[in-house]
């Protein structure tokens, strides 16, 4: 679990949530009481995190002390089985040809004319690089496009100065 640091456990109801990042990745997600939430903070910091306090989502529940830790993230415990990446599914690797992370729904709360899925996939070839695959789907049509983490990083930036044009 690396650098984790270790929450106070009052038991109380939670009201913040704090994310965890350590250097680009999102790692962990820590819950407290307005009491504890400087000190995590600080905590946090001094191992080196970011840690950004963000409220909770109405009809989240957690106890003051809690963390969930994302399997993707760099502080996720390695894999028993060192043939799939820490971020791999592992359902239907052999079937598919490659790993794929969770499939992840752009979901922005509104009807939406289609659906786009973001994944990371990488071929089970050894010395291949994970990418990141989109695909869009209407009614019956789908079309994907894969992408190199390069051009997703880059995709990434330009969207933000597309908003910030907006």
């Amino acid at each position: 679990m690396g650098t984790l640091p270790t929450p106070p456990a009052c038991g109380d109801p939670a009201t913040v949530r704090i994310e965890l990042y350590t250097a680009d990745s999102l790692d962990a997600c820590a819950y407290t009481c307005p009491a504890h939430t400087i000190h995590l903070t600080a905590v946090a910091t001094k191992t080196g995190m970011s840690a950004h306090p963000v409220g909770m989502a109405p009809d989240v529940e957690r106890p003051c002390g809690y963390v969930h830790v994302f399997p993707t993230g760099t502080l996720a415990a390695e894999s028993a089985d060192p043939s799939h990446p820490r971020w791999c599914d592992r359902g239907g690797c052999d079937r598919r040809g490659r790993h794929r992370s969770p499939t992840l729904i752009l979901d922005t709360n509104r009807p939406e004319t289609s659906i786009v899925e973001v994944a990371l996939v990488q071929a089970l070839r050894p010395a291949t690089e994970p990418m990141v695959s989109l695909t869009s789907m209407e009614g019956d049509a789908a079309a994907g496009l894969m992408l190199s983490l390069g051009q997703a990083r880059v995709l990434r930036y330009r969207l933000v100065n597309v908003f910030g044009m907006a």
